[in-house]
This record gives structure tokens, sequence and C-alpha cells, in this order.
């Protein structure tokens, strides 16, 4: 087997427990780097590293008087070195193997929810890129999920202020065959690939609060 981040050959001994699982598609080194986090105080909600001046995450004060809050964020990885680098060639090299990767980090109770909604991306991003980030790694962990949202936000949304973002109308839109009353009371769980200031996340979550679901909650890949 060889690992799809490094391409070295994984070396794993084999005993009774490697014999009867599936060889994994990242070695022992490169599972060891992508499962760094960088130390310091965290945003004990969307966990973004905290200056010591800071007695609130701005991030967090800013969405919480402009939207409503999801019930958690959860992400699996910091957006950092190694994982920088993991994401750059997932995203724009077209290394789509490194799905296999991405989702070996999901920690996370999917059966606790009704529904895994993906965020989507534009038909421009989709043209160039050729597939979801997003639910390319949820269908590599065989994770069950319903495309429920659009969007025509064919920029990068990093290249975009707040303000910007703010003052524009909301990019995301259900789709055309999308069955009204669908998310009703149910337990909703929303999966990004990078949560950086969560405005993005934050307007999917406006949208899909219109149809009354009981609960949502935030799964992000990585937080930068």
């Amino acid at each position: 087997m060889i690992c799809l981040y490094c391409h070295r050959k994984v070396k794993e001994e084999a005993d009774i427990i490697t014999m009867f699982k599936p060889a994994e598609p990242l070695c022992r080194e490169c599972r060891r780097k992508l499962s760094v986090w960088r130390e310091g105080r965290r945003c004990g909600f969307c966990h973004r590293l905290m200056e010591e001046s800071w007695q609130v995450c701005p991030d967090c004060s800013f969405l919480s008087e402009n939207y409503r809050r999801p019930g958690k964020i959860m992400c699996m990885m910091d957006y950092s070195g190694e994982v920088k680098m993991l994401f750059h060639r997932y995203k724009f090299t077209k290394d789509a193997a490194l799905m296999e990767v991405i989702s070996m980090f999901l920690k996370c109770s999917f059966g606790e929810y009704d529904m895994s909604i993906p965020i989507p991306v534009s038909p421009a991003r989709m043209e160039e890129r050729g597939y979801n980030q997003t639910s390319m790694v949820l269908g590599a962990a065989k994770v069950p999920y319903r495309d429920v949202l659009v969007t025509d936000k064919a920029g990068r949304q990093s290249e975009l202020g707040k303000s910007a973002r703010m003052n524009g109308p909301n990019p995301f839109d259900f789709k055309a065959d999308f069955d009204s009353g669908t998310l009703s009371g149910k337990q909703i769980l929303v999966v990004d690939d990078i949560y950086t200031t969560g405005i993005t996340v934050h307007q999917a979550l406006e949208r899909l609060y219109t149809e009354n679901p009981a609960a949502v909650d935030v799964l992000t890949f990585s937080k930068a």
C-alpha cells in the first residue's frame, strides 16, 4: 500500500489485527503530521486560536450579532502546515484521491443526525474542479448525505471582506426539487471543508433555519 500523501510505501507490521482490516492509505508519519494542532488558547465554540488580550472570540462575537448560531461546531484538523498543503493539493491541484486521507479524520457520531448536508459549490467551481470537495469526503467515509442547497457564488470567499459578504444577498438557496417540510423537526448536520471566519456556514444555516429544523450542528474538516 502506498501512502496517498507522501507516496511512500506504508510499512505495517502484520499481526492478528492488521491481517483482517483494510490497509490504511496513510503512513504513520503523515498521520502524525496531519494530526498536529498549533498550541495556544482556543475559542471554546469555533476553535479559533485566541490572542492573549482577547476576552471573547471576535469571529463568534460578530456572527452572533448577525446570525443565529448552530448548536455546536466540530473541527477535525488544524489548518496549518501539512494540513494546509493537504487541502491545497485536494482542492486546487485536483488530487481527488486525498479524499480518502481526509475521511480518516472524520470522528463524528453521524448516526445522531437525521441528515448530513454538505455546503455546495457553484456551477462555475464544479466545472473548474470537477467535484464538490466536501461531499466527496463524506462519500469516501460512507456517510449518507443530502444535497439540498445550491449556490451561485463563483468567487472565492477568502477574497471577499466581511462587509462585502454581509451586504450582498445570501448566496445559498434550496434546490429546485427541494420539498418544503423535509427539514422540519429534524436533527441536521451541516458539513464544510474549511472554517475560516464562519460567514459561509452561517449564511447556509440562515437558509436552513427557515425550514424549522429541531437543531443544527456544524462539522468542518479543518479550522483555519
